[in-house]
């Protein structure tokens, strides 16, 4: 017997989202045990479940670190402390939860598959990305504009025996982004099944909301931060068919907020072209930055 249906794992360095996030799992967890993880970094906080609720919580204290290496962090706590489960996720700091996640949850135990959920836009049932995706679709490397850190369920056992995070890919490391991406493709290349399934679902805030008070400046280096870690992902992994949609998409977003007369974030996108191309010719010869090491 297993100690929890469902472990998560979250990391935070300040309490600008956390304490929602922590808000909608105490207070719409049902039927199922879950372990919250939350790893702080030089931002100590704490909190107590409600006295009813099926909710655990363990707080880690560290130092400020790249979003990956704090998970791993995490991992290791739970292979220390010989902490089982059926299931695992990574949602974001300010990611949340209603009640259908947990009334609907018991559907996948015992099912032996993985699965990838839409994020919606918090408050909404508009997807904060991707596309609508049919229940049941097998995902491969291919659909990666479904995945990210907080819609992968994952099988606990499969994780637990055999993945760790790149520690070079995350919010927080050398390259700031596509962390969720990896971890799904070296799931997927030991044989894991990801199955799409649209009645279990998280939310996020939504993007341009995020970006509406962001400077200019801080816009291009968090975009710059992304492209480095899909760049990272292509030439890891040798996705070379990927390029050209690296490259039209950004142009693409470009053209959307023009029309959208959203004029900064069309500036933005289209600086990311360039900048694309160069981050391109550099890993093209420089194949130190991508060499696996873990």
């Amino acid at each position: 017997m297993v100690d929890f249906n469902l472990v998560m794992i979250a990391t935070h360095q300040n309490e600008l989202n956390i304490f929602k996030l922590i808000d909608s799992v105490n207070r719409n967890v049902k039927n199922i045990k879950v372990l919250l993880l939350v790893v702080s970094q030089e931002c100590e906080i704490s909190y107590q479940p409600t006295r009813d609720s099926s909710l655990s919580i363990v707080f880690i204290n560290e130092v400020k670190m790249g979003l990956s290496k704090a998970r791993n962090i995490a991992l290791r706590y739970l292979s220390d402390k010989n902490i089982s489960s059926e299931y695992i996720m990574f949602p974001d700091d300010d990611s949340s939860f209603d009640d259908f996640f947990f009334l609907n949850f018991f559907q996948i135990l015992k099912t032996d598959k993985c699965y990838i959920t839409p994020i919606f836009n918090e408050g909404s049932q508009d997807l904060y990305f991707g596309k609508r995706t049919p229940d049941g679709k097998i995902l491969t490397p291919l659909d990666h504009q479904l995945i990210g850190s907080p819609n992968q369920i994952i099988l606990y056992d499969k994780l637990k025996s055999k993945i760790i995070f790149d520690e070079k890919l995350g919010v927080g490391a050398i390259y700031g982004s596509s962390e969720d991406i990896d971890l799904f493709i070296k799931l997927f290349n030991t044989g894991e099944q990801f199955v799409f399934i649209n009645n279990i679902y998280t939310y996020h805030p939504k993007k341009i909301a995020a970006y509406k008070n962001t400077k200019f400046a801080k816009i291009i280096k968090r975009f710059e931060s992304y492209s480095n870690g899909f760049a990272y992902i292509i030439f890891k992994y040798r996705l070379y068919g990927f390029i050209p949609e690296y490259l039209i998409r950004t142009f693409g977003a470009f053209i959307v907020f023009t029309f959208k007369l959203q004029f900064k974030l069309a500036f933005a996108y289209l600086l990311q072209f360039f900048i694309r191309i160069k981050i391109l010719i550099t890993y093209f010869f420089n194949r130190n930055l991508y060499r696996i090491n873990e």
